[in-house]
């Protein structure tokens, strides 16, 4: 980059650019120039907006300034989610009153997390319900989670019985917890084995889990620490976390 370049990338920066004021972070970066970088990071910071926050996430996570600041890229990261969101929040509202599915699903997923929005799983809940209505069957694992989570498990446990014919793996291995937990239905432990093996056959790791503990503990089947030790290895292979 040459100095007229630099010149008018600082004008330009001067004034809120944010790309401008990235592409000088990246300057002074590659230039080893750490003070100025930081001047610029620092302007960064005052731009309240998704893409200033998305690039200090960036900045902090790569430790490109210093070592890896895992808190703060995930500070900024959340700050720029939930300024990109809290814009969007009067078109997804429009989007429900038009029976948009997509803003449906969206805004009910805001709810559920608390993200944007206060966390409200009765909200969460009515606009899910509103998606089915629609004909989106894909809602049936959220409603069904919903509803675990508000204690209400008859109906979580019929909602995870639908999802389980669209052959969803969620589905999968919420009924095979709530047979083992006897949440919405008579404590069956067989049963639950039952569905931690469909889960199993598809690799989903949490099924992979729980069935490793059956056998692991001899639960209705004959105890073995080698099928255990295999099909928990497997559940980690698979993303499965404790």
């Amino acid at each position: 980059m040459d100095s007229y370049e630099l010149e008018k990338l600082l004008e330009r920066a001067s004034v809120g650019d944010i790309k401008a004021i990235n592409d000088l972070v990246d300057f002074y970066i590659e230039q080893n120039d750490l003070y100025h970088a930081k001047l610029e990071i620092e302007r960064l910071k005052y731009i309240k907006q998704p893409e200033s926050y998305r690039k200090l996430g960036y900045i902090y996570s790569c430790g490109l300034i210093d070592k890896p600041d895992f808190d703060s890229a995930k500070f900024y990261y959340k700050k720029g989610f939930e300024l990109r969101y809290s814009d969007a929040i009067p078109y997804l509202t429009y989007g429900v009153s038009g029976n948009h599915i997509p803003s449906i699903k969206l805004l009910a997923k805001l709810y559920i997390e608390g993200k944007v929005v206060s966390k409200d799983l009765e909200i969460a809940f009515s606009l899910l319900k509103k998606a089915l209505e629609l004909g989106e069957v894909e809602v049936y694992t959220s409603l069904g989670k919903v509803c675990y989570q508000l204690h209400k498990y008859d109906e979580a446990f019929n909602y995870f019985s639908q999802g389980f014919q669209q052959k969803d793996p969620d589905c999968i291995y919420y009924l095979g917890l709530c047979y083992a937990s006897g949440f919405g239905v008579k404590q069956d432990l067989a049963r639950a084995r039952y569905y931690y093996e469909i889960g199993a056959n598809i690799n989903e790791p949490r099924c992979l889990y729980n069935l490793s503990l059956y056998y692991k503990e001899g639960i209705g089947v004959e105890k073995s620490e080698a099928l255990a030790s295999s099909l928990y290895q497997k559940a980690i292979e698979n993303g499965f976390k404790k």
